[in-house]
C-alpha cells in the first residue's frame, strides 16, 4: 500500500505507462484477503504488521480479470517474474 506519489515514482522507473494503485483505505487489500486483520497480532510482537498489508501485486486487464496475482512477505521486493507479466500486460 504505497501512498500514490510513491507508485508514480516506481512507474516512472520501470516506465510503466497505466495507474498503479494506492490502497489508503485498505478497501482492496480486504476486498482481496492480502489485509494483516487476525486481531490477535494486536496483542503480540507482531502487533506492526497489523492491519498492513501483505506486500501483494494484482496484474487487472481493461476487463477487470486478474491476470497474475502473488501475495508474499511485506518485506520482499518485486522479483523478475511480476517485472515480465506487468510488461507483458502493459
Amino acid at each position: 500500500m504505497d501512498f500514490n506519489g510513491a507508485n508514480q515514482v516506481w512507474a516512472e522507473k520501470l516506465g510503466l505507462t497505466y495507474p498503479l494503485l494506492s490502497d489508503t483505505q485498505r478497501a482492496m487489500s480486504r476486498a482481496y484477503e492480502s489485509l494483516n486483520d487476525d486481531a490477535e497480532m494486536a496483542k503480540g510482537p507482531r502487533i506492526g504488521a497489523y492491519l498492513r498489508s501483505k506486500r501483494s501485486w494484482f496484474v487487472i486487464d481493461k476487463q477487470g480479470i486478474i491476470r497474475y496475482m502473488k501475495i508474499e512477505s511485506p518485506t520482499l521486493i518485486p522479483s523478475d517474474e511480476l517485472l515480465e507479466i506487468v510488461k507483458k500486460h502493459q
